[in-house]
């Protein structure tokens, strides 16, 4: 009766893991699975409950934080404004040499600069980001 039960466990973490992908239910299995290998060798219901729980304690906190790193190790996220970088905005004042321009993202006005003069109302392309200033170019309208 308990292989059946240590084997609903190991299936149902499984389910659990492959749903949320949190490497946190996955060392449930890795205990009910040495559970149910107890279980099939004739060991007593303590001493499978007893492995479930320590190794499963054991894993998740010793294994878990290891695993996360080596499958999230060169996944790099863009933050919020790293993803600014390549889209396209209108100037709303203009850029030169020694003056900054404005533009205006979701409600925020954000400082921009460019190596050239760009006059205002000129589309532009955030090609950077330098400090709190974001660097653009302008955008030539290819259909003139």
């Amino acid at each position: 009766m308990m292989i059946w039960i240590w084997l609903g466990v190991i299936v149902v973490s499984l389910v659990f893991e492959f749903l949320s992908v949190s490497m946190t239910s996955l060392w449930f299995a890795v205990g009910g699975l040495a559970s149910l290998i107890l279980s099939a060798v004739g060991v007593g219901i303590i001493w499978q409950v007893t492995t479930f729980s320590i190794i499963s304690l054991v894993c998740l906190l010793s294994l878990r934080k290891l695993a996360l790193k080596f499958l999230y190790r060169n996944k790099e996220e863009k933050t919020n404004t790293e993803s600014l970088v390549g889209k396209q905005f209108v100037l709303l004042s203009e850029i030169d040499e020694d003056k900054l321009g404005e533009i205006k993202i979701n409600g925020v006005v954000w400082s921009c600069k460019s190596d050239k003069f760009i006059p205002a109302n000129s589309k532009v392309e955030v090609v950077a980001i330098d400090g709190n200033k974001l660097v653009v170019k302008s955008v030539e309208n290819k259909n003139k």
